[in-house]
């Protein structure tokens, strides 16, 4: 067989791999030149490495690095092509340090070139003197370097195309971007993995146009896509939409598709194109969406808000001032009562809608916190009754009262809130009924732990109409109709429905326009302990007779003077202090068993006095009773004066009955 074919035979052989070939290929030289040594090296600077090799005995393993200017390839390298020696002692290379060390006679070699740089060479050698090198062999030689110097080169690029591709694998994969290509003469439609990743379908899955389209939501998407593919086809129009697609595991997904085409003599043959899944970007995007809606719905809300509350601010204000302003001039002490009286009512309107804000504003940033205490579930309906029949009598209407409660039913819960929910349904009765009857009916059974409670409130009022059902417990509602401007924030009930989702309850709406409504509330709440009831009442009490020595610590001249004045009416008199400084002061002076502490001052709190007060032992527990005054009324604030130290919480602004009973517990704690 000749040189060629056997050459051929070896480098087409594809079912052995490159470094296999070029074994055979080393080992075909050897015959062919009849020597014994055969290398395939790398040359790196002046650096000689043996990278593949057929020697005697293994002489010779793989990664053999020699000095450059030790072997004979240093010639073959300088003369840049095939250089050979039969019979080196007789030659110039005589002294070549190749031959002073391993005595190698015999030598033929090429360079190896992968492109225009030399890679290193492929050489044979032997021991023995061989026949001088035909030209003939120098072309074998330097056949053998070109085949390694190509597949090389091609091995490199498949090797950088791999790496590549495994990249784009990965970036795909990573950024769930996939690819596909749509051949229009052939009909056939190629998808990536990561394409077929995202519509969920096995790696074998063989898509085609018609099933492909079938992916794509019904309606919009698919019409969608429908379009730019035939605008792509018939006009050359690239497409970049976002859209919905339908997995075939039934998961909706949205992805950014790209695509263009490709056309031959005018006529479309190809659209390629790529995936994305932004499905997280386009859920992302929609939440930023309703967060902004929501922002500019909270600021209108609070545009709402602030409008409303100016607007219902000015009437109590201007009841309070108008009296007091005609009170300096009037002369009738009966004129003088009323107007008083009017006063006050405004002032307790006022102070109601503060509330209602304060409460909306606890709710809306998640700050509302109950507190439960153990009471009688009777007493609060009982005393609502009687607190709004005289006010039911004077607008001529009926009210109806059934309370279903035990007598010894003691619950555990927040019994100012249950006032509140309560006592807001009775108002908006009051409010929006002209005549007819306003009915209350209360009942409470055990079950196991709890004492459910349900609490109904209807009325023949006004009613209200379907459309504004829909909207009723949201805050700042009114039925925009003459009947129902009956002022108020709006707050009301949108503050009963967070206090009853908030206990745990339920509650349930229905109404008529013009015929009324009715509102069913039911509740769970913790069965309680009974409590003493040996408790003094302030009726009970001469407090002018009480060895009682007091302290008012407050820095507004006012809130002393309030104070002052609620003390006199008992027949109490007071020292009276500016800030906490001034207040460590005169209890260092004098000894007070009573009392009565602001907590917001310039200076030094009343937190930080109370708290010096009792480390430092100058009013120890067993001695003084201090009381809180505050307008910071949380749970948070009331924890804060007790752990300082504060032995009772009342909040402004402060009322006679507020003073006599605080006084009352100072009684209590020092058996007077």
């Amino acid at each position: 067989m000749n040189f060629l074919r056997q050459f051929h035979d070896i480098v087409s052989n594809q079912e052995i791999d490159f470094s296999d070939k070029v074994i055979k290929l080393l080992e075909f030289g050897l015959e062919v030149f009849d020597l014994e040594f055969a290398i395939v090296s790398q040359v790196d600077d002046n650096l000689y490495t043996v990278i593949h090799v057929v020697a005697p005995d293994n002489a010779i393993p793989v990664g053999t690095q020699f000095d450059m200017e030790g072997t004979y390839c240093a010639h073959t390298l300088e003369a840049n092509k095939a250089l050979s020696f039969h019979h080196a002692s007789n030659s110039r290379i005589a002294q070549h340090p190749c031959y002073v060390n391993f005595q190698l006679e015999s030598y033929i070699g090429a360079p190896i070139f992968v492109g225009k740089k030399v890679f290193g060479t492929v050489n044979f050698s032997a021991p023995n003197v061989s026949k001088p090198f035909s030209e003939e062999s120098h072309d074998y030689v330097e056949l053998f370097a070109q085949w390694l110097g190509n597949e090389i080169a091609r091995n490199a690029s498949s090797e950088r195309l791999i790496k590549k591709n495994y990249m784009l694998a990965q970036v795909e994969e990573v950024a769930r971007i996939g690819s596909w290509e749509f051949d229009l003469l052939e009909n056939k439609l190629y998808w990536s993995k990561q394409t077929k990743a995202i519509h969920e379908v096995p790696v074998d899955y063989s898509p085609n146009l018609e099933t492909a389209i079938e992916f794509y939501k019904e309606g919009e998407s698919r019409d969608a896509i429908q379009q730019v593919v035939q605008e792509a086809i018939e006009h050359g129009k690239d497409w970049n939409i976002e859209i919905q697609l339908i997995t075939a595991k039934g998961n909706p997904v949205w992805v950014s598709t790209y695509g263009e085409a490709e056309f031959e003599n005018g006529e479309c043959v190809r659209l390629i194109g790529t995936f994305q899944d932004v499905t997280k970007e386009v859920l992302l995007r929609e939440e930023l969406k309703k967060q902004k809606a929501d922002a500019l719905r909270t600021l209108e809300d609070r545009s709402i808000l602030l409008a409303k509350i100016s607007h219902e601010l000015r009437t109590p204000l201007n009841g309070i001032t108008g009296m007091l302003t005609t009170l300096l001039y009037e002369k009738s002490e009966q004129k003088r009562e009323e107007k008083l009286k009017v006063a006050l009512r405004s002032a307790d309107i006022l102070l109601n809608i503060i509330n209602e804000v304060l409460d909306f504003s606890k709710i809306n940033h998640g700050e509302l916190k109950l507190e439960p205490s153990h009471f009688l579930l009777k007493t609060i309906f009982v005393d609502l009754a009687s607190l709004y029949l005289p006010l039911y009598q004077e607008k001529n209407l009926n009210f109806d009262v059934d309370i279903d409660i035990s007598e010894e039913c003691w619950t555990y819960c927040d019994n100012t809130r249950l006032t509140q929910i309560a006592s807001n349904l009775l108002s908006n009765a009051l409010k929006f009924t002209e005549q007819g009857t306003i009915k209350l009916y209360v009942s409470a059974r055990v079950q196991n732990d709890d004492v459910i409670l349900n609490l109904k409130v209807s009325d023949t009022g006004i009613g209200m109409t379907e459309t504004f059902m829909k909207s009723l417990f949201s805050p700042f509602t009114q039925e925009l109709n003459k009947d129902r401007k009956k002022g108020g924030t709006g707050l009301g009930l949108a503050i009963v429905k967070e206090l009853i989702d908030y206990m745990g309850g339920t509650i349930k709406v229905s109404s008529e326009f013009q015929k009324g409504s009715c509102f069913d509330i039911q509740l769970p709440l913790k069965l309680g302990q009974p409590q003493s009831h040996d408790t003094l009442h302030a009726s009970d009490i001469d407090f002018s007779a009480l060895p009682l020595s007091i302290l008012v610590v407050d820095d507004n001249q006012i809130n002393r003077f309030v104070l002052k004045a609620h003390l006199e009416k008992l027949g109490l008199t007071a020292d009276y202090a500016c800030d906490g400084i001034d207040a460590i002061n005169k209890c260092k002076q004098n000894k007070y068993n009573l009392i009565f502490m602001d907590c917001v001052m310039p200076e030094m709190d009343g937190i930080e006095a109370t708290r010096i007060l009792r480390d430092e032992q100058i009013c120890p527990t067993d001695t003084t009773y201090i009381i809180a005054l505050t307008a910071n009324t949380s749970a948070d604030d009331k924890a804060a004066c007790k752990q300082a130290g504060m032995d009772l919480f009342v909040s402004k602004p402060v009322k006679n009955t507020a003073i006599e009973q605080a006084i009352v517990s100072a009684k209590e704690h020092f058996l007077m």
